[in-house]
């Protein structure tokens, strides 16, 4: 999942863009600083939020940056579903260098995209060398 050329082409910009939203969703702040640091934000109004993680056990903080990680992965989904109903519905339409950009590579929307690359999903053509 590469995402650090230069696309050439519209769908190598889709693609990109795409796979840059799985990559930087796997880096949830909050959800890394409840499991390394016991608490949830270094902001100076989280201390009511950060009294909380601390009293969490270990297990308990992990269940909790799950539920952040998921949580922030709904949100990405939810974007892309909403982006997508535009697209389809009001003709809405996104372009590279000028270009129509393809979308819904997956025939299911920005979003079926998006959790299929996350959990691993090949781009159409990838697997057989014709992308």
């Amino acid at each position: 999942m590469s995402v650090n050329h230069e696309p050439e082409r519209p769908v190598d910009a889709y693609k990109a863009i795409i796979d840059g939203l799985v990559v930087e969703t796997r880096k949830s702040l909050s959800a890394s600083l409840v499991l390394q640091k016991g608490i949830f934000s270094n902001a100076l109004d989280a201390h009511p939020l950060n009294a909380f993680v601390a009293s969490l056990s270990p297990d308990q903080r992990g269940l909790l940056a799950k539920m952040l990680e998921e949580e922030r992965d709904g949100a990405i989904h939810d974007v892309l579903a909403h982006l997508t109903w535009w697209i389809v519905a009001r003709d809405v339409g996104l372009t590279f260098n000028g270009e129509p950009m393809p979308v819904e590579l997956s025939g299911m929307g920005l979003h079926g995209d998006y959790i299929g690359r996350r959990d691993g999903w090949e781009w159409p053509g990838e697997a057989d060398g014709t992308a």
